[in-house]
């Protein structure tokens, strides 16, 4: 699992000295002031899909294809094509109306389309532990679910593991150094069978 690290900013500085033992409230405060309620989130497709019999098609292409033809549906772009054998480039220009919703974004396939598809929104603080000899140590797991859904959720077909409604978990550790209040999530997404403590999961909309 990719690791990823974020630093908190000063929350509860002290001049000197150690501030009082970490608990669940207190890391719960810290999640509050780092998290987004509500996260946008956002999916990809090359504004250029193409492939050559020494460069094949993959699983990827296929649904980037069916990404700008769903997009061209919808009246967001114009799509041209070349097919020849098993050569196919296919090309995709914003239109008017899609100027407004669709934005652009560097990627590994070349320029690409990007839009907002749904929301990422975080449902509470589950299994906080804190360390049994370090009292400004602690863990737990940042519980939260992708939601609100926006028109180009079901047309981005290129979206990877964005289920609504399911939890997911990022495992989360806490300290105090340099008179702040630090936060690493040492696993950025995992799903979040054991995260109940969190929580019941959110109603259905």
């Amino acid at each position: 699992m990719k690791r990823t690290i974020l630093l908190l900013g000063s929350l509860a500085a002290l001049a000197c000295g150690q501030p009082d033992p970490l608990t669940r409230e207190k890391a719960e405060v810290i999640v509050r002031n780092w998290s987004f309620k509500r996260e946008p989130i956002y999916a990809e497709v090359p504004e250029k899909v193409w492939w050559t019999p020494k460069s094949p098609k993959d699983d990827y292409d296929e649904l980037a294809v069916r990404t700008l033809r769903n997009l061209q549906r919808a009246g967001l772009v114009t799509v041209s094509e070349q097919v020849s054998g098993d050569s196919a480039t296919y090309v995709a220009k914003v239109t008017s109306q899609g100027f407004r919703i669709l934005g652009t974004a560097p990627s590994h396939r070349g320029r690409a389309l990007r839009g907002k598809i749904c929301e990422k929104v975080y449902d509470g603080l589950g299994d906080f532990e804190r360390h049994p000899t370090q009292p400004t140590v602690g863990s737990g797991e940042l519980v939260w679910h992708y939601d609100n859904p926006t028109p180009l959720y079901d047309l981005f077909e290129t979206k990877m593991n964005k289920p609504l409604k399911k939890r997911f978990a990022s495992h989360v550790a806490f300290w105090y150094e340099d008179h702040q209040w630090r936060l690493n999530l040492t696993v950025r997404k995992a799903d979040a069978a054991g995260a109940s403590s969190a929580g019941s999961p959110p109603p259905p909309r």
